[in-house]
């Protein structure tokens, strides 16, 4: 092979390196394609060469974008192995938040008419990040004169600081109480250590003393022997009773009739001992119109689905009933309900805020356990419903904005057990009127509890 063979080779592998790569660069492919067009309002930062993709995976290519009647017209190619239909949908995405942008177009599926070479389809609206910061700043802040949710947050937190503060005065009362528990515990601590000290001192200057009594009691559990085998053989009147097998029966029946007899008098006194009460105190805070109500009741249990509820509503001094714009709730009002369990859903009649009415709680994750505290760890979520007052024709509000009731009152709300104690939920309240929204802070405090409290302060005093 001479020189010029040699170098016309060189030359044509280089040519056929460069055209490739030139192919490459310009994404300029062998495979079957054809043209879509499609027409968008706005496409954003989409450039020629900008990738085409379905489901993640790239089936063509934008070729061109130009302007067509004031909108944006994109000159795509598509592999002829994707088959698109009339009822796509085409979308400009995102990579990240500061990534490239893409088209994301979902084929659709045959129920509709195969596109063909040179047909066009509109392009779904993008999602902009100045659409979503625009949102949710109506969200906090409000729109069209309503209030957002920061002026919501602020008066739950302004709602919290009060209880807060209701809370340390109620320690702050207490503090010299706290101190004398204290000191008492201190005090006792320090008797508890002279005990042990005069125990010590007892036992060392009498060392003598107990080793006579240990003798005597040695004696006396040797003659304990003695009798024990005397009765084993029958001498002696508890020897008689042991070996007469007629005494014995007789003793049996006596003792079984003594035993039924505990067991009636047990079974009597387990229904006082199983008896169970809660007091539950509730705050019912209105953002919307700036009050906040307090609730207190007392729960008795006598059977763990069943129990009975009287408690006030609303209690406070009569001179402020509707004091404030917007509340036309009544002052201490009565609750007395009966409650029954069936399964998740507890059912309550009775009397609510001195009005007949009915009430329903649904436990969505309730679980029927065998022990009691076991099945009350899965009653933490709850849906309540009320409805009371059924005959309500009046009038009601403050002086000058009084307002017409003609409607049942019907509540909807939802609570969420934190703790033992703790409550926090939300509620609807008069859905036919006025829909109220309600903050909802509850703490329940079994008597047993109350108990070891009173208990441990009488303790140290």
């Amino acid at each position: 092979m001479n020189n010029e063979t040699k170098v016309g080779l060189f030359v044509l592998i280089g040519l056929a390196v460069a055209a490739m790569g030139i192919m490459k660069l310009s994404d300029i492919r062998w495979e079957s394609r054809y043209t879509l067009y499609f027409i968008f309002d706005d496409v954003q930062a989409i450039r020629d060469k900008s990738p085409i993709k379905i489901a993640g995976v790239e089936v063509g290519r934008v070729e061109k974008i130009e302007l067509m009647e004031g909108k944006a017209k994109i000159t795509s190619r598509i592999s002829r192995e994707v088959p698109i239909y009339a009822n796509a949908k085409v979308r400009v995405k995102l990579i990240g938040l500061i990534g490239s942008q893409f088209l994301d177009l979902k084929p659709g599926d045959s129920t509709a008419l195969r596109l063909k070479d040179g047909d066009m389809l509109k392009g779904d609206p993008p999602r902009s990040i100045n659409d979503l910061v625009d949102k949710l700043a109506d969200l906090l802040e409000g729109k069209d004169g309503k209030g957002g949710i920061a002026n919501d947050i602020s008066a739950t937190m302004a709602n919290l600081r009060s209880i807060s503060d209701s809370l340390n005065s109620a320690i702050g009362k207490q503090r010299v109480e706290l101190e004398e528990m204290v000191v008492n515990f201190h005090q006792f601590s320090g008797d508890l250590k002279g005990m042990a000290k005069d125990m010590h001192d007892l036992t060392s200057a009498n060392k003598e003393n107990f080793t006579i009594s240990m003798t005597k009691l040695r004696t006396l559990l040797e003659r304990i022997d003695e009798v024990v085998a005397k009765i084993q053989k029958g001498e002696g009147a508890v020897g008689r009773l042991v070996a007469d097998k007629e005494m014995g029966e007789e003793v049996k029946k006596t003792v079984a009739n003594l035993k039924q007899a505990s067991e009636s008098g047990k079974e009597v006194l387990a229904r006082f001992t199983k008896f169970r009460s809660f007091w539950e105190l509730q705050l019912r805070a209105a953002p919307g119109a700036s009050i906040a109500r307090g609730d207190a009741a007392i729960r008795l249990q006598p059977r763990p689905h069943k129990y009975y509820f009287i408690g006030v509503n609303n209690a406070g001094d009569r001179k402020d009933e509707f004091r404030n714009e917007g509340d036309y709730e009544k002052k201490n009002t009565i609750t007395g309900l009966l409650g029954k369990e069936f399964g998740p859903v507890t059912v309550e009649l009775g009397a609510i805020r001195s009005s007949v009415g009915v009430g329903i709680k649904y436990f969505p994750f309730n679980r029927e356990l065998e022990k009691e505290e076991e099945r009350d760890h899965t009653r933490k979520f709850s849906v309540e419903a009320e409805a009371f007052d059924f005959g309500r024709n009046e009038t009601r509000g403050r002086a000058g904005q009084e307002r017409k009731f003609s409607n049942p009152q019907f509540n909807l709300g939802a609570k969420y057990k934190i703790n033992k104690w703790a409550r926090l939920g939300a509620s609807v309240e008069d859905l036919a009127e006025i829909r109220q929204y309600n903050l909802i802070t509850q703490l329940v405090f079994e008597d047993r509890d109350l108990a070891y409290l009173f208990g441990f302060v009488s303790f140290a005093r």
